[in-house]
């Protein structure tokens, strides 16, 4: 008996000292702790110089155990990665992420994905730099698999796309039903398992008229799960989490079944969500752990404003609103602008008159253009089949008219002096983006300019017609480059450290371009030869970039001596800091009824 009691003992000491040395271990890791539900609130704050860099893409990312954050950052007017584990206070940069878009995680939490330079990237935590995955010119969303596949929307208005972590070319998921009215897929999420994936159905229209879709991944069949919602995340307490009106709501799925089994619930009030993309700020771990950003689904309003080449700026008395993509027409008098949001179109503002007239609705961000004489607006939708490009008379006094077909993404860049030529971008599953012109007359027969493996886009005629601006990201970032139209004919690089959305000055002497914050020009001589100067620094300032890279959030006046940009209301106050609530899978638990899962 004496001898079973030692034994006994022996055993629960050997148990006790393993407990203990793995607490020990676990303490000296540099992992979190994960909190108790009576500290399970944790807010994230900023240093002093840093704003999160809010765009149409989500900036923070949880990791799926729940113990570290990445996030983006914009500090000194350049955005980058920033990582940081939770139980500290300090966040370090992550080298080779400038510019970084939509950080993710891979299942393990060893590597974060994110976009960046057109391109879908991964980065390791040991140091090393990051890699490139594929082509991915106007990402909406991204998922990583158990598998070590990626499923990711490398574009608005396309389907969903899957590609080996180790990298390749993305082969096609799901194609938008047009029919139906279907936009694109965006927003994917894997479930549990890798064997089936959540996705938002983007109709264009805004938040309320997005819905919630399920495929799967083994049979390819697709069904609508919920009416009414975006960026739907599963969460391990058996719900499925979703973006409507402002915040979020929650619906019990059965995760074998792969079935929503009951109404949904409201959640969680006030999260920052961005209508025109249907992104929103937050992400859960796999551990039922959430981190988001406080806000609202409310664009924020936006001035016009004359700057000058010192940088100055005055603003015009057009009313405050949404304003993307503005146009000067060609006698000076008028502006075609778009707006986003319930206001959705394209609209006019007469800058003798001081009126703002609605020209036409648009599903999509229309990327408007004046036709050289002044007569048509030119701009990006999507009423039916495909993102084309449409345009429309100036005094309203036609109808909406088609100019070119095709199932790929495109939207609109520049149209030559004689007006016969429209050069426009397209961006495809294999090539991303690229340049295409379409001649007006004839069988209006599009062409590809400039194709390649690289993104190129944004082109801009010369004022006499015989050079394209444009910018390429094929030396692994954005540059801007000129070519001689319509060819053949070799390419000179304009700017140098990067540059984007081109444009002539009238007098075709000068071609400016934005590098960051910074507003850039080149003078340039074309004749007998081709010769661009060194690229000079005008004035630097945070205006409104907007959405697409390829198309140029700004316009010069015909003098050049003043540009007409867009200014984000005084009101606007980028966020600085994040919330993150540990257990929070558990409260879904205690809220919304779920099934066994």
């Amino acid at each position: 008996m004496k001898q079973k009691f030692l034994a006994e003992l022996y055993l629960l000491g050997l148990v006790a000292l393993c407990l203990w040395t793995n607490r020990t271990v676990v303490a000296a890791h540099p992992a979190f702790q994960l909190p108790t539900q009576q500290n399970s609130h944790l807010v994230v704050k900023l240093p002093s110089t840093d704003v999160l860099a809010l765009g149409r893409n989500p900036v923070v990312a949880l990791s799926p155990d729940g113990t570290r954050v990445v996030y983006v950052a914009n500090r000194a007017g350049s955005s980058q990665l920033y990582t940081r584990i939770l139980d500290r206070s300090e966040a370090t940069s992550i080298a080779g992420s400038e510019g970084a878009e939509e950080p993710f995680f891979s299942p393990d939490g060893r590597w974060v994905g994110f976009f960046a330079d057109g391109k879908l990237k991964k980065v390791s935590f040991n140091g090393m730099p990051p890699s490139t995955v594929c082509s991915a010119p106007a990402n909406r969303g991204v998922s990583w698999g158990p598998d070590d596949t990626i499923v990711l929307s490398p574009s608005s208005g396309v389907g969903l796309f899957r590609v080996p972590a180790t990298g390749g070319t993305p082969e096609v998921l799901t194609t938008p039903d047009r029919k139906i009215g279907e936009y694109g897929h965006r927003w994917p999420e894997i479930l549990p398992g890798g064997k089936a994936l959540i996705f938002t159905i983007w109709t264009g229209a805004g938040l309320d008229n997005a819905r919630i879709g399920l495929l799967s991944l083994e049979t390819g069949e697709r069904r609508v799960l919920v009416e009414g919602g975006t960026y739907a995340r599963y969460v391990s307490s058996g719900h499925i989490v979703y973006a409507h009106a402002s915040g979020l709501f929650a619906v019990p799925f059965d995760l074998k079944r792969l079935q929503v089994t009951g109404p949904p619930v409201s959640v969680l009030e006030g999260v920052r969500m961005n209508p025109t993309s249907g992104a929103a700020e937050f992400s859960v771990s796999a551990d039922g752990s959430i981190a988001y950003i406080a806000g609202s689904s409310k664009i924020g309003e936006r001035s016009l404003v004359w700057v000058d080449r010192s940088g100055a700026s005055q603003s015009l008395p057009a009313p405050p609103r949404t304003y993307v993509y503005p146009r000067i027409s060609p006698d000076g008098k008028r502006l075609a602008v778009g707006i986003e949001g319930d206001q959705r179109g394209v609209w006019l503002y007469d800058l003798e008159r001081k009126g703002l007239t609605w020209l036409t609705p648009t599903v999509l961000l229309p990327f408007p253009i004046w036709t050289p004489d002044g007569k048509h607006v030119t701009f990006t939708s999507s009423p039916g089949n495909g993102v084309n490009l449409f345009w429309i008379r100036a005094d309203g006094g036609g109808p909406v008219e088609r100019l070119t077909t095709g199932d790929n993404n495109q939207s609109t860049n520049s149209w030559s002096p004689d007006g016969q030529e429209l050069a426009f971008t397209e961006s495809g599953p294999t090539t991303g983006s690229d340049i295409w012109v379409q001649r007006l007359g004839g069988d209006r027969k599009a062409r590809p300019f400039l194709q390649t493996r690289a993104n190129e886009g944004g082109a801009a005629f010369s004022p006499d017609g015989h050079w394209l601006a444009y910018e390429s990201d094929e030396t692994g970032q954005e540059e801007i480059y000129v070519r001689p139209f319509p060819g053949p004919g070799g390419k000179w690089q304009i700017s140098t450290g990067g540059g984007t959305q081109p444009m002539w000055a009238w007098n075709g002497q000068e071609l400016f371009y934005r590098s960051g914050d910074k507003f850039m020009s080149a003078s340039i001589e074309a004749m007998p030869a081709f010769v661009a100067a060194k690229p000079r620094l005008l004035f630097e300032g945070q205006f409104e970039k907007g959405s697409n890279p390829f198309f140029a959030n700004y316009d010069v006046a015909r003098d050049g001596q003043r540009f007409l940009m867009i200014k984000q209301s005084e009101q606007e106050i980028l966020p600085t800091e994040f919330s993150v609530e540990f257990h929070w899978g558990d409260k879904l638990r205690g809220i919304t009824p779920s099934e066994k899962h």
